[in-house]
């Protein structure tokens, strides 16, 4: 399955110029950080189609992961 990968912030450096990598199909949303190289510890926000996520939801084909890291300011 194709899963669109949208990366934010510091987090773009994982991205190596993807936009959509295949997928396993059952492939959950912590299996698809590991497979670009995002740690989860730097991830803070996960959104599945612009709806808010966890990493244990299974993705489905065409589906786009919007990954935000943490966001400090003044």
């Amino acid at each position: 399955m194709q899963i669109e990968v949208r990366l934010f912030a510091s987090l773009r450096k994982y991205a190596d110029d993807k936009s959509r990598i295949e997928m396993e199909d059952g492939t959950d949303v912590s299996a698809f950080m590991e497979r670009i190289g995002v740690p989860p510890d730097e991830v803070a926000i996960i959104l599945v189609n612009g709806r808010h996520a966890v990493q244990d939801q299974v993705l489905q084909d065409g589906q786009a992961v919007s990954l935000f890291p943490p966001i400090a300011g003044g």
